[in-house]
């Protein structure tokens, strides 16, 4: 991250970048805009100011990304006030998503980034625009990151249906009318290398073809279940309510007490069942969304079924770029350092 002194300043970069691409735009055309925040993300670091919010919280580290997710949050603020300002905050689409898993826990979900497990890919977001017909709701249809492309298309205007060799699907219906989702399975990964991390799902079961399983158990995170804060206080306070409340006209916000309760994922305190050196992992993952029964040897037809699927995508998948593990890179085999060790001379693939 960017230093300047005893301020961090990535948040305001990007922030001040994003209100001129705003305030700039070509107001004849649609405007889209994808804000990557590099936060909270390693390495862990905010601005004083908003770390000093939380002095209550003990561990350092958790107080440092707890003012991250608070300066995150003044920076999509002040973009949502930008937009308001440049009057087409009423005809915006605003999406705000998470991209993977944390690395270690994920509680109540299994596994981490990098995994096909839950807690690796299953990503919360939430949407929020006054062009939805149905709002105020918690969605659980199946969505692939790949259908954001034809769902921006189809809402801007365009025909999504004619929009060909496309992995992602329109959703606008779904997200906007309530109407079922249109995804009836989902790739999790296709890995011809390794051999250990390809995962499919249908509307009620996600096969799992890894045998790591492990070493990819469900933990629960330490610390408190709860905040010191009251959270819809929060809501209240907070910059982009305040624009609410100018482009509502509205005095007061309601916030849905059950919100939070309807997006929870519950699945008990019991350990996961299959820890194991197992290949193949079936769930029930309408039911059992933590991945804790293996259902892999009671239904082998629906396994056999999985497997095909993933073997049509694996049939059109390019082969991969990835080579398998060179002990000559090990550190043990180069004086006990990470350091290069393909000769120059070695020609690289093409990608």
């Amino acid at each position: 991250a960017l230093v300047v002194g005893q301020r961090l300043v990535f948040y305001t970069l990007f922030t001040k970048r994003v209100q001129h691409l705003i305030s700039s735009r070509q107001q004849s055309k649609p405007l889209f805009l994808l804000l990557g925040f590099q936060a909270p993300h390693v390495p862990l670091q905010a601005p004083q100011e908003n770390i000093d919010k939380f002095s209550y919280i003990a561990q350092e580290d958790r107080a440092i990304y707890a003012g991250m997710v608070d300066a995150l949050d003044e920076s999509i603020g002040q973009v949502v006030q930008t937009l308001n300002d440049a009057g087409i905050l009423n005809n915006t689409i605003i999406v705000f998503s998470s991209d993977n898993g944390h690395p270690s826990f994920n509680w109540p979900l299994r596994g981490g980034k990098g995994t096909v497990w839950e807690g690796g890919t299953r990503a919360a977001a939430f949407v929020w625009s006054p062009l939805l017909a149905r709002r105020r709701r918690v969605s659980d249809g199946l969505m692939h990151l790949t259908d954001w492309l034809p769902t921006f298309y189809s809402v801007a205007g365009g025909d999504a249906a004619r929009m060909v060799n496309l992995d992602g699907l329109d959703m606008w219906s779904h997200l906007s009318q309530g109407e079922r989702s249109p995804r009836v399975e989902m790739l999790y990964n296709y890995d011809d290398m390794y051999r250990n991390s390809s995962a499919l799902r249908d509307t009620r079961y996600k096969l799992v073809l890894d045998g790591s399983g492990v070493l990819k158990p469900r933990q629960r995170a330490p610390g408190p279940g709860h905040t010191c804060e009251d959270l819809d206080e929060l809501l209240v306070k907070s910059t982009v309510a305040g624009v609410l409340r100018d482009l509502y006209k509205e005095d007061h916000l309601d916030f849905p007490p059950d919100w939070r309760r309807r997006a929870f994922v519950t699945c008990g305190q019991q350990p996961v069942q299959n820890i194991s050196t197992s290949y193949e992992y079936l769930f029930d993952i309408v039911e059992d969304p933590c991945e804790l029964n293996n259902l892999a040897g009671s239904l082998p037809d629906v396994v056999a079924s999985l497997k095909q699927r993933i073997g049509v995508y694996g049939a059109a998948a390019k082969p991969s770029v990835s080579k398998p593990n060179d002990p000559a890179g090990y550190p043990e085999n180069n004086n006990g350092v990470w350091a290069p060790w393909i000769p120059s001379s070695h020609s690289r693939p093409s990608a």
